[in-house]
């Protein structure tokens, strides 16, 4: 049951991702439409971290806190207008390595790496 709350929570923040980095080269997009896609797809994010805060240590939750913050930070840059490609590159590897922090957390977690 963990390792499946794990990957919702994982494949929500791969699908926010995807969203935002799609967002971020859009042309033709009001500020209030970028911004209201972006609140969107941050929302589906929220579900599998209420599950996560149920099953998951404070070692991971720890992580995963830290994970969502980078998230929301793209979120913000992306309503604010900017290309992650060009501006926000410093963000999005702060992001990405606050995931590769998360997937540790969670194999570890789950005993995935024990049987290597």
């Amino acid at each position: 049951m963990k390792q499946e709350v794990y990957a919702r929570y994982l494949a929500a923040h791969a699908d926010t991702r995807t969203q935002l980095r799609v967002l971020s080269v859009a042309v033709g997009l009001t500020d209030e439409d970028r911004g209201h896609r972006a609140f969107t797809a941050y929302a589906g994010c929220y579900a599998p971290r209420y599950e996560l805060e149920v099953l998951a240590p404070q070692s991971v939750l720890t992580l995963a806190k830290d994970f969502d913050r980078c998230a929301r930070d793209l979120r913000d840059l992306i309503i604010d207008g900017t290309n992650l490609q060009t501006q926000g590159r410093e963000c999005m590897q702060k992001y990405l390595a606050s995931l590769a922090l998360v997937h540790t957390g969670m194999r570890a977690d789950v005993g995935a790496d024990s049987d290597r």
